[in-house]
């Protein structure tokens, strides 16, 4: 509070108690004192922050206190805060949720004033009651667009309204902004705002210490790349896989992790893929199989135009007794899933082979299907054949739990789910640490030629990096043979995951940004670094971390969480639990029915679309074209208290390239885009919440 407001509060204050004791005494010299404090404190806050939340709850509480003593200062407090919150709401969304709630309120009260003829007291709180249950109604049956809300309502509010004051309390009573983990709150207010395609800017500067030892800076140039360049609103193509029969010509280095549909719902799952369709990137699958959850994508909901049409055509068929014909139930657009990596864990889930067994007992006879562990390579073949598919990942590892399979729990494993993997229903899920095809370098190559061949498309492995002599050998044998995967995702020990133990989540791996020059410095060293494309993934959310990346070594990122969080994660950190409070990480429907896949998956295309737009601002302002220009040269690190060095100095190039990289590029001048493109680059979607 400046120093005006100060005297103001005080003015208030001391104008209050003289009121209230010249009129009533000593009671009302204090509520007016405290009245007169509040009032210009919400003053302040409406001028400053836009809303006076604890302010005008502290007002109405003194008023209720004031007539109807502490039973009337905690309804009004109550009512208060509700209030104001759907004002805000209303503000904010232009919803019909505060009108109709506060006309019902008014005629509650009304109706047991002076129809019941009941006391002020019981009046008041029947009028409470009234405007909450309006609230509860509408977050549970009607909006869609606050998962939290619809799952948990009235109580999902307090989240809302702390959200909303959370500057206020953090300033003087919790952490900061940028100490929670594994994504701070700093970091997670740029994804949500960024995906709602609100204003993502910052006031008053960084609140990162720019000084401490071992902060990252990336290192501009005196003159950027300008805006009105040909070409510089968009990002070229790189091309993978560039000896298949199908090269995969992929649009952007920003993509979509793997996460099944197991870990997650099938609403995430379709968000997910919509949202990689509408940003024009691809989305992995993860090693639960490919659903039609992941090629359909978003089915929108019937219009109320479809309905009426489809009823008006059903009566005209009535009416005439068939002569009119009988119209099909509408259908809701489909909105289509993005382009496809196939994922393939030694489970070898979605690709089991399965026979047919005879069964012929006392109890039972018939047939029953059968799954093995066998990979299915016609049914690998025919998918293949799909455009939809542009490339298949091996998974070796997770960064989270290296050495370790997945692990889907048993509370998770509906009956669906079970039939699009092979397994039993409700029972845990583990894919084996170890695929049974191969066991060593030779035979993994023999493995993924086989596929390489029978499908024509681009494979690819995914590792966590440990010992450096299991990368050797891979780049070792690819100069040897020319043979060997297209693309390696490597996954840093910090990657993310539904469930993994302790032990390897906490020490087992290398972190992403030391794996990554390793990596690539032994590809150069065997000369082979321009045959593969290297993938990075391991907890990045903004486009100076990929930035980073990418001048470290890696050609593309994948991001799966700050995704999750596009499409409203709070990080209750419960996916193991199947009891996710937003819908997401969970196959229960009680909690599924929380996430609206229409709403969000224009969230995250927003998202990544921004991630986008802020990779080619930062290229500019480093002066580079594109960025497989980005070198270790570019990016600056704090060492030791004012002393700096460039990557390039802590982890020179083996091969005196300087850093350079022939990858096949092919340009995309933002051509046939739906939100088409301004000089700055992709276009977000405004959304009004």
């Amino acid at each position: 509070m400046t120093l005006h407001w100060r005297i103001a509060a005080g003015g208030a204050t001391i104008l209050g108690w003289f009121v209230g004791l010249q009129f009533g005494g000593f009671q009302a010299a204090m509520l007016l004192a405290l009245g007169g404090f509040f009032l210009v404190q919400a003053i302040e806050d409406f001028k400053e922050s836009g809303h006076a939340f604890i302010a005008v709850t502290v007002l109405a509480a003194l008023g209720g206190f004031n007539f109807l003593a502490i039973p009337g200062a905690a309804l009004a407090a109550i009512l208060a805060f509700a209030v104001q919150l759907t004002v805000y709401d209303f503000k904010s969304k232009k919803s019909a949720l505060f009108p109709v709630a506060l006309a019902l309120t008014a005629l509650g009260f009304a109706a047991t004033t002076f129809l019941l003829q009941a006391n002020l007291l019981v009046a008041f709180g029947v009028s409470v009651a009234i405007f909450l249950a309006t609230v509860a109604c509408d977050d549970y049956f009607l909006q869609r667009k606050h998962a939290v809300r619809r799952n948990f309502p009235l109580i999902g509010w307090f989240r809302y309204g702390l959200e909303i004051i959370g500057d206020e309390l953090r300033q003087y009573w919790f952490m900061s902004d940028t100490e929670e983990r594994p994504y701070d709150r700093e970091t997670r207010r740029f994804i949500y705002r960024t995906a709602k395609g609100l204003d993502r800017n910052i006031p008053y500067g960084t609140v990162r210490d720019y000084n401490a030892v071992g902060q990252i800076h990336l290192l501009h140039k005196m003159y950027p790349v300008s805006e009105q360049s040909a070409c510089s609103n968009s990002l070229p193509a790189i091309v993978i896989g560039k000896n298949r029969r199908t090269p995969y010509v992929c649009p952007s280095p920003i993509n979509i992790s793997g996460m099944s549909f197991g870990a997650l719902s099938p609403e995430a799952v379709q968000a997910l893929s919509s949202g990689a369709k509408m940003a024009n990137i691809h989305i992995l699958t993860g090693e639960g199989g490919t659903t039609p959850y992941h090629i359909d994508g978003v089915i929108k909901r019937v219009t109320v135009s479809q309905l009426t049409r489809y009823w008006r055509e059903r009566a005209a068929n009535v009416l005439s007794f068939g002569m009119k014909a009988k119209p099909s139930f509408p259908r809701g657009e489909v909105v289509g899933g993005g382009r496809i990596i196939c994922q393939l864990g030694a489970g070898k889930f979605g690709f089991r082979r399965v026979y047919t067994d005879v069964i012929s007992t006392a109890g039972e006879r018939g047939f029953r299907k059968r799954f093995t562990s066998e990979l299915d390579w016609d049914k690998l073949v025919e998918f293949s054949l799909r455009e939809q598919v542009v490339a298949f990942e091996i998974k070796l590892h997770q960064g989270a739990k290296p050495g370790q399979g997945g692990h889907l729990p048993a509370a998770k494993n509906s009956p669906e789910l079970a039939s699009f993997r092979g397994v039993e229903a409700w029972t845990d899920v583990y894919s084996p640490n170890l695929w049974d095809e191969f066991n060593d370098v030779p035979s993994m190559f023999a493995f993924l030629k086989k596929i390489q061949d029978l499908t024509g498309k681009p494979v690819g492995i995914k590792i966590a990096v440990g010992q450096d002599d299991d990368i050797r050998a891979i780049a070792k044998l690819m100069s040897e043979t020319g043979d060997g995967p297209d693309f390696i995702t490597i996954d840093g020990g910090e990657g993310g995951t539904g469930s993994a133990p302790v032990a390897l989540a906490d020490s087992v791996g290398l972190p992403i940004l030391l794996a990554i020059p390793e990596v690539d410095n032994i590809f150069r060293q065997f000369g082979v670094r321009d045959d593969i494309v290297l993938i990075a993934s391991g907890r990045f959310a903004k486009p100076n971390e990929i930035a980073i990346a990418i001048a470290l070594g890696a050609d593309m990122i994948n991001i799966a969480r700050a995704n999750m969080i596009a499409s409203g994660c709070i990080m209750a950190r419960r996916c193991h639990t199947n009891t996710c409070p937003v819908g997401i990480a969970t196959q229960d429907p009680r909690y599924r029915r929380a996430l609206d896949p229409e709403d969000k998956y224009v969230k995250i295309g927003n998202y990544n679309r921004a991630l986008q737009r802020d990779l080619i601002m930062i290229l500019r302002a480093i002066g580079v074209t594109n960025p497989w220009e980005l070198t270790r040269a570019h990016v600056s690190v704090v060492v030791s208290p004012m002393v700096k060095k460039t990557m390039a100095e802590i982890s020179p190039y083996p091969d005196n390239s300087n850093g350079a990289r022939n990858h096949k590029l092919l340009d995309t001048c933002g051509d046939n885009d739906p939100l088409g493109f301004d000089h700055l680059g992709p276009k977000l979607l405004k959304l009004n919440h």
